[in-house]
């Protein structure tokens, strides 16, 4: 279908206040509307406020925000971990028994599977159903993982792998993986020492940069379009001589300490920092707190309050996509939801402030929490703040304007789509604008000498075949490999109706 698309930065408008009084709302309140002397119809739109319908819940998108953690036996689906509580070999329980426990604002979880019994040899099919079941759980859910592959569970003997059995395994795994990509966030290095976490292996592997590169370049081979992979520490991944692969491979850090521990290496004076700054703007990074002393005897176990605003400015500098609320869960994460922060503390940190987000539809001041605040701004946060219309013979020429509000800029590949639905939501039309969405950049990074204004505004232009009658205009985000099944972004304004997986934005 021919169309025209341009994506441009802009300055951006200045919309005004008080758009509900505005003249020309359209049939379903999406905004208001105005027309001007060049025949576009424009309509503003706004951010979600606290007293909004669902004000205060998770806007849950996929692929980025807090995450739960779930482990797996391969080989029969019970957990390494002796007598754990929350587990069960059915998945979809499992994640409810963890919203139970944890309590709701997540769409991912942490997925381990542990290979101990085949490190050595085949996986057989029967555990590859097992792996299977597991993904059908999580997409019954609405989940997506960030997955993760390991031999040694810290429990049991550490076992003796080489990097022909991993190179194998990843082989055996890549399909069923390719398979179940619309329920899988990230895949991680994994495979190597305790937990997957590239230090303490038998052979000592991590070690050896002719070993890191065969293995990771098996493994970013076997990641389906648009995944990522990551390793925990920059000197790991500048041990991969194959330089061709590290645009597909980001970071986890699994001790965010904010430097107050041995290892949290994440922080301006490690040597590792400047690498973790420039690999962040374009690659998936996740993490995860310690455990606390009242989840664990571990002597790396963490009890003090990490500071929510501090924890804010260092993952929005670090672009982070996602972060575990499991972790430090009778600590930190209780004193996040406990304390509340201002719309002039989050400006004067330098962090994102989204449209409305600290005012109800009267413009009076509301407080949000910690919690909330890092659960609604980790990974990208897409507001749309106009579109413009303009019936010109028999099509529809529509300009959008998009701002990330978000932590990150998105990190996976997904079509940019103008459609117009008839008034049964149906599309009847539509154009791939062929924008990319992960060009839409947040705002400067918190701890670093960025510019520190707001985000930049982006523009997608597109035109479309009308078909007689009133149609609705709309903004797509589908998922690219699995349109059906696959989860589709919502933009987060009040004013923009969610139709079908469709953010509908005008009438015609």
């Amino acid at each position: 279908m021919p169309h025209e698309h341009v994506e441009l930065p802009s300055r951006r408008r200045m919309l005004g206040a008080g758009l509900g009084a505005a003249a020309g709302i359209t049939a379903f309140g999406a905004g208001s509307a105005t027309a001007d002397a060049r025949g576009w119809r424009r309509v503003a739109h706004r951010g979600i406020r606290p007293d909004d319908p669902d004000g205060r819940g998770a806007l849950a998108n996929p692929r980025r925000g807090f995450r739960y953690e779930m482990s797996y036996n391969a080989v029969d689906l019970t957990s390494p971990w002796p007598n754990e509580a929350d587990h069960s070999p059915d998945a979809a329980r499992t994640l409810e028994t963890l919203e139970r426990e944890y309590g709701p604002g997540a769409n991912l979880t942490q997925l381990y599977f542990y290979l101990w019994e085949f490190a050595t040899t085949d996986i057989p099919q029967s555990a590859l159903d097992n792996i299977e079941s597991v993904f059908r759980g999580l997409r019954a859910k609405g989940y997506a993982a960030v997955l993760r592959f390991a031999y040694d569970d810290g429990v049991r003997e550490g076992r003796r792998y080489t990097v022909q059995d991993i190179q194998r395994h990843i082989r055996q795994l890549a399909p069923l993986v390719a398979r179940n990509s619309d329920v899988v966030a990230v895949w991680q290095a994994g495979f190597l020492g305790a937990w997957g976490e590239w230090h303490g292996s038998h052979y000592q592997h991590e070690n050896y940069p002719d070993a890191v590169t065969a293995i990771m370049t098996s493994l970013v081979a076997a990641l389906p379009p648009g995944i990522h992979t990551q390793v925990r520490y920059a000197e790991k991944r500048d041990m991969i001589t194959d330089r061709s692969i590290l645009d597909r491979v980001g970071f986890h850090n699994d001790y965010i300490t904010l430097g107050e521990g041995l290892w949290d290496y994440y922080v301006p004076e490690n040597p590792g920092w400047q690498r973790y700054l420039e690999v962040s703007g374009a690659r998936a990074m996740d993490g995860e707190m310690p455990w606390d002393k009242g989840q664990s005897a571990d002597p790396y176990a963490w009890s003090t309050v990490i500071p929510g605003l501090a924890a804010a400015r260092r993952l929005q500098t670090l672009r982070w996509d996602s972060l575990s609320i499991v972790h430090n869960a009778t600590v930190t994460v209780p004193g996040w939801k406990a304390a509340e922060v201002r719309e002039q503390e989050v400006r004067d940190a330098l962090l994102p402030v989204s449209d409305g987000y600290f005012r109800d539809r009267r413009g009076r001041a509301v407080a949000r929490t910690h919690f909330e605040y890092l659960r609604d701004h980790l990974g990208y946060r897409i507001e749309v703040r106009e579109a413009r219309t303009a019936v010109r013979g028999d099509r529809v020429d529509v300009e959008v304007d998009v701002v990330n509000r978000g932590f990150a800029a998105p990190k996976h590949t997904r079509p940019v789509r103008l459609v117009l639905l008839d008034a049964g939501d149906s599309v009847v039309a539509q154009a791939d604008t062929g924008a990319d969405w992960r060009s839409w950049q947040p705002q400067g990074r918190a701890e670093t000498d960025d510019a520190h204004t707001g985000p930049a505004t982006y523009t997608v232009r597109g035109s479309l075949a009308r078909r007689g009658g009133a149609v609705r205009v709309g903004l797509a985000l589908p998922d690219p490999a699995f349109p059906a099944r696959g989860r589709a972004v919502r933009c987060a304004n009040a004013s923009v109706r969610w139709a079908n997986g469709v953010n509908v934005l005008a009438t015609v």
